[in-house]
């Protein structure tokens, strides 16, 4: 039964078949399972892979003469991975009983995705890719621009996420943190889980202000609500308090600094993802 309504009733995962993509494969069939949601995959042919100055390097590594035109046997080769990754998402869906849709589209990765999953509630997606060793601790690029451009909310999973069982929603009062709370909220609700809120900051009367907004908004929804207030770093007190209140997910907007401040030192949501090892929805 589908508790969420039609508010969930279609989710997507970027798919390129590596381990962080299979992780948010998981968990958007668990979350599908218990609403009721139809699962789009999308996995996109790059196809900057097939522009003449990829195909003249990769000539020149493998000892080919660069006049040789590779691009039909490139174009053939990721024809045959975009096939296997729809055997394997359909054989997945099955399985788990949901109804699974594959989308095989070519363009730039990360706007081709944002354009395909429009029509969704959530898009859920690996913290790196198919590259992930290249990129250390960081997002992968295609997780990062998603983050910024998408106009969904966006799940970031890692490779072996855990069923959503608790909620945590983190709130600052500003107009991101609003929408996170909605979301969170009816989330929360479809899945029929609880919800921790948590604030960060030092002005005991302003989170006792925000926590209350808060709980007033989420008890509106039929919700069950705790709150926390905490000082400190607030991506490390995410984290942290993530890790205390048992939460599987964490809901936060996807930015929250000015456009310059995120330029210079990075964003509060690009943080708790380098550090968690759960799943987080940015909210746009």
């Amino acid at each position: 039964m589908n508790r969420g309504g039609r508010m969930f009733s279609h989710l997507a995962v970027g798919f390129d078949g590596s381990i962080n993509a299979e992780g948010a494969l998981n968990l958007a069939l668990a979350a599908a399972a218990r609403l009721g949601s139809v699962v789009h995959g999308i996995h996109v042919i790059d196809t900057a892979i097939l522009e003449g100055s990829f195909i003249a390097d990769m000539s020149g590594a493998m000892g080919v003469e660069p006049l040789v035109n590779l691009t039909p046997q490139v174009d053939s080769v990721l024809n045959d991975v975009a096939d296997t990754l729809r055997a394997h998402f359909e054989d997945r869906a099955k399985e788990a009983g949901i109804e699974g849709r594959f989308h095989v589209v070519r363009g730039s990765v990360a706007p081709s995705i944002v354009r395909e999953s429009a029509a969704c509630a959530l898009l859920f997606v690996g913290r790196r890719g198919v590259n992930a060793k290249f990129h250390g601790d960081l997002l992968g690029p295609v997780t990062e621009r998603l983050l910024r451009i998408s106009r969904i909310p966006v799940v970031v999973a890692p490779d072996s996420p855990s069923r959503i069982s608790r909620i945590l929603i983190a709130y600052d009062g500003g107009t991101h943190a609003d929408r996170a709370l909605r979301w969170g909220g009816e989330l929360a609700r479809a899945l029929s889980v609880p919800v921790t809120v948590l604030t960060v900051t030092d002005d005991e009367a302003r989170g006792e202000e925000l926590l209350s907004h808060a709980t007033e908004y989420l008890g509106d929804m039929g919700l069950d609500v705790t709150t926390r207030r905490a000082s400190g770093r607030p991506s490390t007190t995410i984290e942290l308090m993530a890790g205390e209140t048992g939460a599987d997910l964490i809901c936060m907007g996807s930015h929250g600094h000015s456009k310059l401040v995120e330029m210079v030192i990075g964003s509060t949501a690009d943080a708790v993802l380098r550090k968690t090892d759960i799943s987080v929805m940015c909210v746009p």
